[in-house]
C-alpha cells in the first residue's frame, strides 16, 4: 500500500460562503473538474455531517478511479472533514479563512491507495513526484473552474 500526503493552499477575492456553496455544490463537480466522469450522493437535501458522496475519476484515459467521501464534519462556511475510502481511503480537512477581501483556503488530504496502477507509478524514480504533479494539476483545474463559476464567466 503506498500513502500519500497532499496541502492544497489556494487564495480567492471571493467570500468564503460563495466558495463553500460552490464547492459543495457536488452535482457540478463533473463541471468544473473534467476529471470527474460521475457523482453520486447518498444523502437527501444538501450536503451535510455524515452525507456519502461517491466519485467517478479518470485520468490520462487509462487511470479510473472510484471513491467515495464521507463527511465527518461540517462547520458552514469555514470547516469540513471527511473520511475517504475506495480506490484511495484516509482523512482530510479543508479550512476557509476570510480575511478582508481576500479567503484563504487550505485542503489537507492524508490518503492510501491499493491502486495497482498508482502503486506501480509510485514505485517508479519520480513516480511519487509524478502522482503529487497530476494531483496539483487537476486541483489548480478546479480552481480555475470556481473562478469562472463565481466570476459568471
Amino acid at each position: 500500500m503506498k500513502y500519500f500526503t497532499f496541502v492544497d493552499k489556494d487564495s480567492f477575492i471571493y467570500s468564503r460562503s460563495k466558495i463553500w456553496d460552490t464547492v459543495l455544490n457536488v452535482t457540478a463537480w463533473p463541471e468544473l473538474w473534467k476529471h470527474v466522469t460521475s457523482v453520486q450522493i447518498h444523502t437527501q437535501g444538501e450536503i451535510s455531517q455524515h452525507s456519502k458522496i461517491d466519485c467517478y475519476f479518470t485520468l490520462f484515459y487509462i487511470l479510473h478511479l472510484h471513491f467515495y467521501i464521507k463527511i465527518s464534519r461540517l462547520q458552514k462556511p469555514s470547516y469540513a472533514s471527511f473520511e475517504v475510502g475506495g480506490d484511495f481511503s484516509g482523512q482530510g480537512r479543508w479550512i476557509l479563512r476570510e480575511n478582508g477581501n481576500e479567503t484563504s483556503s487550505t485542503l489537507h488530504l492524508h490518503l492510501r491507495t491499493h491502486h495497482f496502477l498508482l502503486m506501480f507509478v509510485s514505485s517508479l524514480p519520480y513516480g511519487k513526484r509524478l502522482i503529487q504533479y497530476s494531483h496539483k494539476r487537476v486541483m489548480l483545474e478546479g480552481k480555475k473552474m470556481i473562478i469562472k463559476r463565481l466570476s459568471g464567466a
